[in-house]
């Protein structure tokens, strides 16, 4: 689980920035919202809101570059545009440094990661955490290609794997080659590659009509939350068929059948077929046989009339609940910390409420971090505590986060009307030269 997530100097957070994920002990509403089993309490939620451009997806973005340099060996040096444009770039001499801090709970042992990453050099440093009540204890410390502290059993070989790939991650290239002899440094690698997932507004799910058919708690969770938000879908199936007759039923797919019949690693055919972002069909070889599977959604119509609809006659919003279904699975009964660039990204605001209100009251063990722009979520009777809710907001080009738990908030003030009102700040600011007339 995440407790802090510390950036400077990445795209528009020039300052230090720190997000948390830290309850307020005084505040007892919504007390199902904490976990409260290990040593430090944590918060089950956090969205954060703010203008357009105020950094946002920034922060999302801040937490992928991490995760990807901690997991993908050729990460840096894979950037389409190089890590220059990464820095901030709005000030006379900008840093060409990096950096991030990151506290997280995986194993019943809880982590302090801290990694430079410069165009030259990289440093980072893996600490068991005291969480501030004790010494932090070094699993390992490295710069550039040395490693400070401590002293290695096999230190030569670590300096030498760094020499051979001083841009990449030793948390990765332990994982490659288990050298540190480090269940920590395992522990730390797992988290980020196993426990964590981002999802913007881009994202899409290759397999996920493999995923609903091949595990039927997610697709049963999925029909849960689908018949309760009000979607007008009783229930969605996962149907297969025999390919040879299913095309006999799809005669504009020529193409398709080309592929399928010329696929020359028949005996174990995997293909997903997307279009529009939407996951129209998986094909697979099984017991030799070549099967289709799609989506069926049970929709309702006039009078209790019932019709099996495609993935294709549904809208843009249903498709993007449905791609959010498995991580949403995952951040309740996997542990897993989900990060979601724009959860309400067209959807409408009251069905992410009823979502994240199903959410909220079902009992789970991970954790779930959005952006939005839906002030309707901005609900502490009914939705989210106010140490859930966080804003960020732009002076000079440097992105500013803080918490609404800074604010003295009563339990019965209305905090979506104040934050329209500007109370809070993170909404935009419109500046005009001249009469409404002139305009």
């Amino acid at each position: 689980m995440l407790l802090r997530f510390v950036i400077t100097n990445f795209l528009s957070f020039q300052e230090q920035t720190s997000f948390d994920m830290f309850p307020n002990n005084k505040r007892t509403k919504f007390a199902n919202h904490i976990y409260t089993e290990n040593e430090v309490p944590l918060l089950k939620v956090a969205a954060i809101y703010g203008a357009n451009g105020s950094g946002k997806s920034n922060f999302i973005k801040a937490f992928d570059f991490l995760r990807g340099f901690v997991t993908k060996g050729d990460y840096l040096s894979s950037l389409e545009f190089g890590l220059d444009e990464y820095f901030f770039q709005l000030a006379a001499k900008p840093s060409e440094v990096i950096y991030f801090q990151i506290e997280f709970l995986y194993q019943k042992r809880y982590y302090l990661y801290n990694v430079d990453i410069g165009k030259n050099e990289v440093s980072e440093k893996l600490s068991l955490s005291g969480l501030g009540r004790r010494e932090n204890i070094v699993v390992f410390e490295r710069k550039g290609t040395e490693i400070i502290s401590p002293t290695l059993p096999m230190q030569d070989a670590v300096r030498q794997l760094l020499s051979q790939n001083p841009h990449t991650s030793l948390l990765y290239l332990n994982n490659q080659f288990p050298i540190l002899n480090s269940e920590d440094a395992q522990n730390a690698y797992k988290w980020f590659n196993e426990q964590t997932e981002v999802i913007t507004i881009n994202s899409i799910v290759p397999r996920l009509i493999q995923l609903l058919n091949n595990d039927r708690d997610i697709l049963d969770f999925t029909n849960r939350i689908f018949s309760e938000i009000g979607l007008g879908i009783q229930s969605l199936d996962v149907k297969t068929t025999s390919f040879d007759e299913w095309i006999k039923h799809n005669k504009n797919a020529d193409e398709l059948e080309r592929i399928v019949n010329n696929d020359t690693s028949s005996d174990n055919l995997n293909i997903a077929r997307m279009q529009n972002n939407r996951n129209i069909l998986d094909i697979s070889t099984q017991n030799a046989e070549r099967r289709v599977t799609e989506l069926l959604f049970n929709q309702i119509g006039q009078k209790g009339y019932n019709k099996q609809m495609n993935i294709r006659a549904q809208s843009d919003g249903t498709v993007r609940l449905l791609l959010l279904m498995p991580s949403l699975y995952d951040a309740l009964y996997k542990r897993k910390i989900i990060f979601i660039d724009e959860i309400d990204n067209s959807i409408h605001p009251a069905l992410i409420y009823n979502l994240l209100h199903l959410y909220g009251a079902t009992q789970g063990n991970g954790q779930l971090i959005f952006t939005t722009h839906s002030t309707i979520l901005l609900n502490q009777q009914e939705l989210l505590r106010p140490d859930e809710i966080w804003f960020t907001e732009k002076e000079e080009g440097n992105s500013l986060m803080y918490s609404l738990n800074d604010y003295k908030i009563h339990h019965t003030i209305d905090i979506e009307r104040g934050y329209l009102d500007g109370r809070y700040g993170g909404v935009p600011i419109f500046y005009t030269t001249g009469s409404a007339d002139e305009l």
